[in-house]
């Protein structure tokens, strides 16, 4: 494969992206990040498994779990301007060359100071959806971790989710491009989330957004 394949390659791949962070493709990204709390978990599952809820929340249903999903993401980052600014960036380069940069190495951050970022979004969904009147304790939280500049120390020790028990959520998953982590699972959660309670699992091959 020479240079002008190559680049051709990575256009393609942008131009997938884009795809995929459509409105159009929502419910799509949503069943992605539920693949890959399963595929952590080692649940089988085929695409049939899944289906989409008549009204969300929640986002996906899987077996007897309704999974409600949201992104974390570094703060003022946003994946539909970064994902079009590097396809018009890959479709103007005329060598690989021009597409090189330095990026930062990550911080790495630990378990504590992940979990304080889900914060401001839960807090939001648990007001939102208590004013709809609406039961907590039927939704099955998962959050997927999309950061650039930080990166979890899987070294670090995840404390108690204090605040987010007391919310009402039936159960709250963390999954990142390299781990995922059921946090907390209520007795009436799926057993598959109750008997991988508190197990942190890395994944051979980091995949994010």
């Amino acid at each position: 494969m020479d240079d002008s394949d190559y680049l051709r390659l990575l256009t393609i791949q942008a131009e997938q992206a884009n795809a995929f962070l459509s409105n159009a493709r929502k419910w799509e990204r949503e069943r992605w990040v539920c693949q890959r709390l399963l595929q952590g978990l080692n649940i089988p599952h085929r695409n049939e498994d899944f289906a989409a809820a008549g009204q969300e929340p929640p986002d996906v249903l899987f077996r007897d779990a309704c999974f409600e999903v949201f992104f974390v993401l570094d703060e003022g980052r946003r994946l539909n301007d970064e994902w079009r600014e590097e396809l018009a960036r890959r479709r103007s380069a005329f060598s690989l060359s021009q597409l090189v940069r330095r990026e930062a190495k990550p911080k790495r951050i630990p378990a504590p100071e992940l979990l304080q970022r889900l914060g401001p979004t839960l807090r939001k969904k648990a007001h939102n959806y208590r004013e709809r009147g609406l039961d907590l304790g039927e939704l099955d939280i998962i959050a997927f971790a999309s950061l650039k500049r930080e990166v979890l120390d899987l070294n670090s020790h995840f404390p108690p989710p204090t605040e987010y028990l007391r919310q009402g959520w039936r159960s709250l998953s963390l999954v990142g491009p390299t781990f995922a982590r059921v946090l907390f699972a209520h007795p009436g959660a799926p057993d598959f989330l109750r008997t991988n309670l508190g197990r942190s699992v890395v994944f051979d091959v980091g995949i994010s957004l």
